[in-house]
């Protein structure tokens, strides 16, 4: 069902619940782009870190500047030397040491019927790695038809304040878009995203959706239920499927939508003086990227100023493309024009794909991987596709999640930047030092030629951060986890074990129960990590509910189930005070 090595590649760049956020730094796009590079140029796969006899071998080669020759040669990061020095022993340890919590996430999000698509999957974009190579993100979570990412599209991007002429001017370019036989992909946020995705879905075509927003949460949309469940829809994103929103994201999403585009149509767009929108923003980059043509739409006069300085090419400084004008009275012919000649334009050569590939880290599949794969296993989410019955799942869930409690992290509504919320990135979502690339979860893309405003141009713009960060209400979390047990129960019967009343069983057969479980084991050696920390030692229940919070996904007895079995087989002891207190055994009493 997962391989190894997509494992490691998780356990390097992934989170797995909000706590993490706080306590790892996961590589960021450009350590991970170098990382598996050297690993691949020097023989090895990400699945090898795993193996402890391996790991000492590989950072015994890593600390050769000779091993490095290839690899630098391949990779032209800027301030490469500065990403290589903070690979370090001790964060790549830290990192695999994850064991517990990646199984966790793996049976949140597979009961969710979210996929996993490393680089080398069938499905991943060609397009991105074409134009990204070693910045291509190492994984895209999604909720979906996974197949749809091989299909043409025509990108929409405009605001989410718009009005009644905006919508009608969307339908109609779409309209055109799906007699042509493309489909759409969007950004699934409210006003031009949404409406232009659900006009293609209900012409009964199909679209893609790529989130900033929690994956989890946006899949379980009134929106999208339909159309995930009949194929028609892929929801995908690079982020850690659970992460909150942030205006940042937004930012770093909007490369895909073009990138995975024949050609991306503005509807509309805002700038100023002192604020330009994340539309603006994302246009005048794939200008100076030149990745696909740009159509700006002229349905309003006078136009807006954002969609005006972008036909002038105000503002934009240097680019290596212009956009165009478009119109919704254009006729048939001649948008069909527009986007034969973008087509013509954007066409991939496929030997420099294969090229691209060959230097492309782990020679790895996908997370899912429906070869080889029992039946009923594909009927639990772990298809590469859209499975009904997943779908079923997740929809399921949704029905009884706490809506009210999640009110409390209703998605903000899109903001506006300026210069300066793209150059100053000294404070990033993990609170870590600025490096020359976003990290898969925070922090923003390289941009350059960005001049910092005075500080009375600056807007009033709060952006959450980790310490913003609030924990779900205990209804939230209640209800939430009734929902994923039932579903757990339903169509997880191996993992029973994982809720099993110990008190039950023999102690010869826990023992038997228990020892093939390295899921345990990885438990155990977190726990006692966590304890050595602590002043005296001592840790308390409460305490261990907040760090572990996946266990409630199983239910309100499950992180005591593991304990008692920890305290039975005298590796863990319960202190007499009268609240539930933990500490590691003497030597003497093992």
């Amino acid at each position: 069902m997962i391989t190894e090595n997509t494992k490691a590649i998780l356990l390097l760049t992934s989170f797995f619940n909000s706590n993490e956020v706080k306590e790892y730094k996961t590589l960021t796009v450009n350590e991970y782009g170098y990382f598996a590079c050297w690993l691949h140029q020097n023989s090895y796969k990400p699945v090898d870190l795993f193996n402890e006899e391996s790991f000492d071998s590989i950072w015994a080669s890593w600390d050769e500047p000779m091993s490095h020759i290839k690899a630098k040669q391949i990779i032209d990061f800027a301030r490469l030397d500065n990403t290589i020095a903070k690979l370090t022993y001790d964060r790549i340890k830290d990192l695999l040491n994850r064991g517990a919590s990646l199984s966790l996430a793996l049976d949140k999000w597979q009961s969710a019927g979210v996929w996993i698509m490393d680089r080398q999957h069938e499905h991943y974009p060609k397009a991105i790695k074409k134009q990204l190579k070693h910045q291509s993100p190492a994984l895209f979570f999604g909720v979906g038809n996974s197949e749809l990412l091989t299909k043409q599209a025509v990108g929409f991007v405009g605001s989410r304040d718009c009005d009644g002429n905006d919508e009608q001017a969307t339908s109609q370019y779409v309209a055109q878009t799906n007699q042509l036989g493309y489909q759409v992909v969007s950004g699934a946020a409210e006003g031009i995203d949404t409406c232009a995705m659900l006009a293609s879905l209900e012409n009964g075509n199909s679209a893609i959706g790529i989130v900033a927003h929690p994956l989890l949460r946006v899949s379980t949309s009134p929106n999208w239920r339909q159309y995930l469940k009949t194929n028609k829809l892929a929801l995908i994103t690079p982020f850690y499927p659970e992460q909150r929103f942030d205006g940042r994201f937004a930012m770093e999403r909007n490369k895909f939508i073009y990138l995975l585009s024949q050609a991306t149509i503005v509807i509309t767009s805002t700038v100023s003086d002192k604020k330009k929108s994340g539309t603006w923003e994302g246009a005048k980059e794939n200008l100076k990227k030149d990745w696909v043509p740009l159509l700006v739409s002229a349905h309003q006069q006078p136009l807006q100023a954002g969609n005006q300085a972008l036909i002038n090419g105000d503002g934009l400084g240097k680019t290596k493309a212009n956009a165009q004008s478009v119109s919704p009275d254009v006729s048939p012919e001649q948008f069909s024009d527009l986007i034969l000649k973008a087509n013509q334009s954007t066409q991939i050569n496929d030997e420099k794909v294969k090229e691209t590939k060959s230097i492309l880290d782990e020679p790895t599949s996908s997370l899912y991987n429906t070869d080889n794969v029992p039946e009923s296993s594909v009927n639990k989410g772990v298809g590469t596709g859209a499975n009904v019955n997943a779908q079923e799942d997740l929809f399921a869930m949704a029905d009884n999640f706490d809506l009210e409690s999640a009110q409390d992290h209703e998605q903000p509504k899109e903001q506006t930047f300026v210069n300066d919320e793209f150059t100053d990135r000294q404070e990033s979502v993990q609170a870590v030092p600025h490096d020359d690339v976003l990290p898969v979860t925070s922090e923003l893309p390289y941009e350059e030629n960005y001049e910092k405003p005075s500080e009375e141009d600056k807007p009033e713009v709060t952006l959450n951060t980790v310490e913003d960060i609030e924990p779900p209400s205990n209804d939230t979390i209640g209800t939430f986890a009734e929902a994923v047990t039932s579903e757990l129960n339903e169509h997880k019967a191996t993992n029973k074990e994982l809720d099993i009343q110990l008190e039950s069983v023999s102690s010869e057969e826990q023992v038997q129960q228990r020892s093939a479980m390295p899921l345990l084991d990885s438990f155990y050696q977190q726990l006692c990590e966590l304890i050595e920390k602590q002043p005296q030692k001592i840790i308390s229940k409460s305490d261990l509910d907040s760090h572990f919070p996946e266990f409630a996904i199983m239910s309100t007895r499950a992180l005591g189930n593991w304990l008692k079995h920890l305290i039975d087989q005298k590796k863990l002891v319960r202190t007499k005070s009268k609240k539930a207190q933990y500490t590691l055994p003497k030597q003497d009493e093992v």
